[in-house]
């Protein structure tokens, strides 16, 4: 795979699973481009931009010649039952893992459609199959497979590309906030068909494909990278 020539804009890439997909884009030659509202340890153009607040968005798109690439991976999480989720909490996590992933695509459409480019979304697994604890994360998630999807459709005889990838649990710092103990990560590895918690790369390495010229006749797709965690409701239960 080669990404010579290409723009890449990653949402979210100061850390975790963006931070890998940033890495693995550039090491393939992309120009990589992170919109974040924390600056990235390693070396990229970087714009601090919250991905709610569409002045922000606008003004880091307006300072870009081209974009062939865009990664929608900036989100958050939390468990809480429906009982306990507040209007606060509804407004926060709909701002973020909906409205502003619609808003930074929204943004970009123009340039991704000039350059025939692509976009891969970053949802979860959990937008597949429930969690009984995070319903408002699960309800989040599977409206960006279902955005992917209807992209997919409208772009399609434009030449721009639109899939999904849906990480299951990954070894990074909020897996590190929701797992504090080893006991606890072995608990969550044990209740993964493969037995084990995923790395970042391992997710990286997907988007990286479907970045890729390598990927041109695919589109509208939902890939899993969740060690078939989605292959069964036993996870939720």
């Amino acid at each position: 795979m080669n990404l010579k020539n290409k723009v890449a804009v990653v949402t979210g890439g100061s850390n975790g699973i963006g931070e890998a997909i940033a890495d693995k884009l550039k090491e393939l030659g992309a120009n990589v481009i992170i919109f974040d509202i924390k600056k990235p340890k390693n070396t990229f153009e970087y714009y601090k931009v919250n991905i709610t607040k569409d002045d922000e968005i606008k003004k880091a798109v307006n300072s870009l010649d081209k974009v062939d690439i865009l990664v929608n991976n900036a989100g958050i999480y939390f468990e809480k039952y429906i009982e306990e989720t507040t209007d606060e909490d509804i407004d926060t996590m709909v701002d973020i893992n909906i409205k502003g992933t619609f808003k930074v695509t929204r943004n970009l459409i123009d340039k991704l459609k000039k350059n025939k480019g692509c976009i891969i979304n970053i949802a979860s697994c959990l937008g597949l199959v429930p969690e009984l604890t995070s319903p408002l994360y699960c309800t989040t998630k599977a409206g960006i497979v279902m955005f992917t999807k209807c992209l997919a459709q409208e772009y399609a005889d434009l030449g721009v590309r639109v899939n999904c990838v849906l990480p299951g649990p990954i070894l990074t710092e909020l897996l590190e906030i929701s797992f504090k103990t080893e006991e606890q990560k072995k608990k969550c590895a044990n209740r993964i068909p493969i037995k084990r918690i995923g790395n970042p790369s391992e997710v990286a390495n997907v988007v990286a494909f479907l970045s890729s010229d390598e990927a041109s006749y695919v589109t509208g797709g939902i890939y899993t990278v969740d060690g078939g965690v989605s292959t069964s409701s036993i996870y939720s239960k």
